[in-house]
């Protein structure tokens, strides 16, 4: 599930407005819809439209629809690809349509039923607000795959059934078209569909958010009312029950701010409320003409093998035919002009041509308005003009319309008048919007850094620049260039391979285009410092348990500490993490091994973890750029300058327990889900397969968690961290012994432990160098009463050692370990 609708976000960042806006969308699921079975005849066929007959001899169709059978009779697969090929000449969209047909008994009078796999809302490039679209629709509008490849449509067909697989509309008087009826799921798939739901005294939207979809959105009363408006009819209420079972709803072509409407034609609302029959049908077409495709029964010998003009013209409505705008919003102005140049691309999917294209225009907010006319420029869908300002000062709000030759309109923004482009005219005293992920630590081997920043102004920006100083001495000031749309990305170099505890300061600096050159600076004040850290020498393998591994690791927004619900200490996140400050980046929480380890043949890593992050979307596990959070592991063979991934992109979606934990606290854009012990759940990782290291490479690992820019949660917790089992392996454990030694590398102190024991003789702990000289020795330890020893290690010069176990008669375990 996508989280939240809207998530206002304070982060590196002082605005106008004191924050910013941030957009993200949601999904729901609906109900199936029913095509009911009549025990009646009616010898009826409406022949495909003519946009079929003649793309058959002409150009390729503008949409793809595949379709995936399950349990599938061949010639109900003819049939079904018949209909798809007519619903393919019939729409425009750069994405394929992917449709899961089923084929099983259903009993009862059901023929079949079909639904959207999914509805979006609040995504890039949806014409409304807080209004679900089927993902069909959703993914043409959004130019992307939303459902990562999954199916948009998922239909079902009754086997029991009498069919007529023809394509020739000769439809027997014993049996059901089935190319109508497939026809008919589909059209339910693209859009005939929604959430208006009742039960018996009470109308309601079936969702979590108690939204409507894009079906519902255009249905009025005879009052011309819109009942998804719930100013007028609330969500669940006696009121809507009644509008919902009035018998008395239509669907009309309407504007932005509902002030006009156009009738397309009645619904089916009948006054008791018909579940998977209600509303998502139309009234008045049982008997079969043009537009019966969408009645909610079917007869026996009746072929209907065209949606309709009424069908099409609401799909088209929602969206399916549909104009793109290219325009670039114009900026503030200083000084006040006669007028400023327009150029605007107005791009139809349905290659319609445009009878006008305008700019409407108000400089008192639309108290009134006056307009513009826009002329072609001689260039295909380019149209070129002026936005007359008669040396107007002050605020002017502005949109645009297309109409076409067939007398639609589209607007831009696609709900104006209710929201419209303003500018303002004069004196400038706002600073820039500035934003940006700082970078808190790294590793001396680094050459440089990169850094990136957002940055946006009303007058547009000047330049974007970085400042910054190595232990107190100013550098030459780096000038950030600008990559795409309002970000700015660049690299500072270090002069010199910096040292642990070396000082790196920096801060970046917008300056608008305006004449007294505003500016904003982030951090506000002073500089953000960065943490430099040294890397140790290579090792075999390293295990910890956390207890003595704070100076093991590079940390940003990660801490090595006891965490509530955990015993002993774990590696985790910083809780909860951050959200990104840009929209277009993630920000990272980074936790890197100072070893570098050199990699063994069949080499291992297991870990212990909890993930509370941000599940993906339904169908991101199969396109990772879905993702919106997420945590990785990842190895560096080139001494951090690139990483490379070795374990999958994940979030708490690919645990049930995590996942439960994580939507059941969700609220406010935040889970409040805290991990606890039962929650661990162990990851193997193997190194050398499929992962791009080989035996013998000294690579450097991390741990990372990239959180977007809104929803956030707990974040993610580490335990028994184990690369290569440097620590008491198995076979050096003897039986019944079960002796373990950590951290491993060690630095101030050393951990035995061992399991609980019944016998009472004394253990004793020798460490020792490899020429056998005893540097460290623990006597008279109870493992009754005890089950764990701290061996201190401070004043031992670094090296490797080896740890013995024994109960006073013989060794019962030896570790190799290596101490810093």
């Amino acid at each position: 599930m996508k989280w939240m609708l809207i998530s206002v976000l304070l982060f590196a960042f002082v605005g106008n407005a004191g924050a910013q806006e941030i957009e993200k969308g949601s999904t729901a699921q609906s109900e199936n819809l029913i095509n009911i079975a009549v025990d009646e005849v009616n010898r009826t066929f409406v022949a495909p439209p003519e946009q079929f007959s003649r793309l058959k001899s002409a150009k390729a169709p503008q949409s793809k629809i595949q379709v995936t059978y399950v349990n599938f009779p061949e010639e109900a697969k003819r049939a079904f690809s018949y209909a798809v090929s007519i619903w393919e000449s019939l729409l425009v969209s750069p994405m394929p349509i992917h449709v899961e047909a089923h084929w099983e008994k259903m009993g009862s009078n059901v023929l079949a039923h079909g639904r959207p796999s999914l509805f979006y809302n609040n995504f890039s490039g949806a014409p409304l607000r807080n209004t679900y679209y089927p993902v069909a629709l959703a993914e043409k509008l959004s130019g992307r795959e939303l459902n990562g490849g999954n199916p948009d449509i998922i239909c079902h067909f009754n086997s029991e059934f009498k069919w007529y697989f023809g394509t020739d509309g000769n439809t027997p008087s014993t049996h059901y078209d089935f190319v109508s009826s497939v026809l008919h799921e589909i059209t339910h798939g693209l859009g005939f569909s929604g959430f208006l739901k009742d039960d018996g005294t009470r109308g309601f939207f079936n969702n979590a958010n108690n939204l409507p979809s894009v079906y519902d959105y255009f249905i009025f009363n005879h009052q011309n009312q819109p009942i998804s408006d719930r100013t007028l009819f609330q969500s669940p209420s006696y009121d809507l029950h009644k509008q919902l079972t009035s018998d008395n709803l239509k669907i009309c072509q309407t504007d932005a701010s509902f002030q006009q409407q156009k009738t397309i034609d009645w619904v089916f609302a009948p006054q008791v409320w018909n579940e998977g029959s209600s509303i998502y049908h139309l009234k008045g077409y049982e008997y079969g003409n043009n537009n019966s495709l969408m009645s909610p029964s079917a007869k026996r010998g009746e072929a209907i093998h065209n949606p309709g003009e009424v069908t099409l013209s609401i799909l088209y409505e929602m969206g399916w035919k549909s104009v793109q705008f290219e325009f670039n919003e114009l900026k503030d102005i200083e000084e006040a002009v006669a007028g400023l140049p327009l150029n605007v691309g107005v791009v139809s999917d349905a290659d319609e041509d445009f009878s006008s294209v305008r700019v409407i225009y108000s400089t008192d907010n639309f108290a009134s308005a006056k307009s513009a006319g826009l002329e072609s420029s001689g260039t295909a869908y380019q149209f070129a003009g002026h936005l007359p300002l008669n040396y107007h000062t002050g605020n002017v709000h502005y949109y645009l319309e297309a109409k076409t030759s067939e007398n639609r309109t589209f607007r831009y923004p696609s709900d104006a008048p209710v929201s419209t482009f303003s500018m303002r005219i004069g004196p400038d005293y706002y600073v820039p919007n500035l934003f940006h992920n700082p970078v808190k630590a790294v590793a001396g081997s680094a050459s440089g850094i990169k850094l990136s920043a957002e940055a946006t102004d009303n007058l547009g920006i000047k330049s974007v620049t970085v400042e910054y100083k190595i232990n107190g001495k100013a550098q030459e000031p780096v000038v950030l260039p600008n990559l795409e749309n309002d970000l700015f990305s660049g690299e500072i170099k270090f002069p010199a391979q910096l040292k642990e505890n070396d000082r790196v300061e920096y801060k970046i600096t917008a300056i608008d285009n305006s004449a007294r050159g505003n500016k904003r600076s982030v951090p506000a004040m002073g500089f953000q410092r960065i943490n430099i850290h040294s890397l140790y020498q290579p090792v075999a393998g390293y295990a910890t348990r956390f207890d003595d591994a704070a100076n093991d690791f590079i940390l940003a927004d990660f801490n090595i500490s006891g965490v509530s619900g955990i015993s002993g200490n774990v590696l985790h996140t910083q809780s909860p993490y951050p959200v990104s400050a840009l929209q277009d980046e993630k920000y990272e929480l980074v936790a890197q091994l100072k070893y570098p380890v050199i990699i063994q043949p069949g080499g291992q890593m297991s870990f212990d973890e909890i993930v509370l992050v941000e599940p993906a979307d339904e169908g991101a596990y199969y396109d990772e750029t879905q993702y919106w959070d997420y945590v990785v592991v990842e190895a560096s063979k080139d001494g951090g300058l690139s990483w490379i991934s070795i374990t999958d992109r994940y979030d708490s979606g690919i645990n049930d327990t995590w996942y439960a934990a994580f939507t059941r606290s969700f609220s406010n854009n935040s889970s409040t889900a805290m991990p606890h012990e039962s929650m661990f759940v162990n990851r193997m990782v193997s190194l050398t397969k499929n992962t791009g290291l080989e035996a013998g490479d000294t690579v450097l690992f991390r741990f990372r968690l990239a959180s977007d820019h809104s929803v956030n949660g707990w974040g993610w917790a580490i335990g028994n961290l184990d690369i290569q089992g440097l620590h008491t392996s198995s076979e050096e454990l003897m039986a019944g012994g079960g002796f373990q030694v950590y951290p491993n590398p060690a630095s101030n102190r050393l951990f035995v432990e061992w399991a609980s024991q019944t016998d009472t003789t004394p253990v004793e702990i020798v460490v020792s160098d490899l020429f056998g000289k005893t540097i460290r020795r623990e006597t008279g330890l109870d493992p009754f009463f005890s089950q764990k020893a701290e061996i201190d290690l401070s004043g031992i010069s670094p090296g490797i050692y080896l740890v013995s176990v024994s109960d006073g008669n013989r060794i019962v375990s030896t570790s190799k370990i290596v101490k810093n």
